[in-house]
């Protein structure tokens, strides 16, 4: 009989960011996810208009209106599928709502980090180049 090692014992799956994004998003009340969404999407625009040079610290915002974005299409998916007669239509729309709105909130996410780094370490890949 062979030896266990490490790597051939089954690990428990764990949980990743977007696993409990996801349950938050799934638990939170649907006025707050529509804040979310709102309010994230309008601070990032402002921000972009106001300071144009700093657009990248907007970021934050867009992920926060990507959260609340998936949130209220989840939900509204999972409203639709328990529904006799479901939309194809509707369901597919909320399906590619829902993509759109992780990619986005990747996006936003990754570049928010590297905003941070731009701010801390003001390297010269910034958003004013340097």
């Amino acid at each position: 009989m062979a030896a266990r090692t490490p790597l051939s014992t089954a690990a428990a799956p764990r949980e990743t960011a977007y696993d409990l994004i996801a349950a938050w998003a799934l638990r939170a009340p649907r006025r707050q996810l529509a804040v979310w969404a709102i309010g994230g999407a309008v601070d990032a625009g402002a921000l972009a208009v106001v300071v144009p040079g700093l657009w990248l610290l907007g970021m934050p915002f867009l992920s926060m209106a990507a959260i609340g974005a998936w949130g209220l299409a989840a939900r509204r998916l999972r409203d639709l599928d328990a529904a006799p007669l479901p939309s194809p239509r509707r369901s597919r729309a909320l399906r590619i709502a829902k993509t759109a709105a992780v990619v986005l909130g990747t996006a936003s996410g990754v570049a928010a980090f590297f905003g941070l780094m731009w701010l801390v370490f003001g390297t010269r890949w910034g958003p004013s180049g340097g």
